[in-house]
């Protein structure tokens, strides 16, 4: 049985989290409901829409990548390892820099062509 609630995380519950173990404390900014853990940024495949708390797949969501939203607020793109689902998640205040800003690198420690020959021809 997961040690993660199954039922609305709210700005006053906490949470063990399935990835990394850590007590997920509250929301203090960036939200009104926790979605995922703020030291490892894994979440869970718990919601067929958001919120509802209905999936019964309870997979692992690894997080993948980051995206930047029109509006400039980022999110955590989570996809689950039992069943491929992808979700995104907003951003909260206390989430882990250091990885969020390695997931926003990474593309660019893994480029499909030699990096080399694009910079000769920008400059």
């Amino acid at each position: 049985m997961s040690r993660y609630r199954h039922t609305k995380i709210t700005s006053q519950q906490s949470f063990i989290c399935r990835h990394c173990g850590s007590t997920v404390v509250p929301v203090e900014a960036g939200g009104h409901q926790r979605n995922h853990c703020p030291f490892c940024l894994w979440s869970l495949h718990v919601d067929l829409r958001t919120g509802d708390r209905r999936c019964g797949c309870r997979g692992e969501m690894e997080p993948i990548s980051v995206w930047v939203k029109p509006s400039g607020e980022w999110a955590v793109i989570h996809r689950c390892i039992n069943c491929g689902f992808i979700r995104t998640n907003r951003i909260a205040g206390d989430d882990n820099e250091l990885l969020l800003f390695s997931m926003a690198a990474k593309p660019l420690t893994m480029l499909p062509f030699p990096a080399q020959k694009t910079l000769e021809k920008i400059g």
